[in-house]
Order: structure tokens, then C-alpha cells, then sequence
């Protein structure tokens, strides 16, 4: 699933690339590895989400340990 999703990452442009564009093309090599189905959409959209959680938390984190 990895090489997948790492050959459609280097087949991007490396100029000008928009989130959804990467965003888009990850979609598509998950959706190609694990299949279509809705429950693993939502477990990816989840994880995803869980991804950005984690990064704020360690930000405000580091921002309180700066004061």
C-alpha cells in the first residue's frame, strides 16, 4: 500500500501543488489499495483528522512550554 501511495506522490508536479491536489491523489492510491468501500473512507477521513488533532495539540503544547 506504502509503494502506492509513494509512486502517486512522486508522480505529482512538484510546482504549484495545491493541497487538494495531493489530498486528491492520496485518495486515490488508498482507495486503490484498500478498496472503495465507505467504512474505509471514513476510517481514513478519521485518521486524517486524528493527524491535524495531534499537531495543534503539540503546538499549544510547545506554546505554553515557551511562556
Amino acid at each position: 500500500m506504502l509503494k502506492t501511495v509513494r509512486t502517486s506522490v512522486q508522480a505529482l508536479p512538484s510546482n504549484d501543488l495545491e493541497l487538494c491536489d495531493l489530498a486528491n491523489e492520496l485518495g486515490i492510491a488508498l482507495a486503490k489499495s484498500v478498496g472503495t468501500d465507505k467504512s474505509y473512507e471514513a476510517e481514513v477521513l478519521s485518521g486524517i483528522k486524528h493527524g491535524f488533532d495531534l499537531v495543534r495539540k503539540n503546538a499549544e503544547a510547545d506554546d505554553e512550554q515557551q511562556e
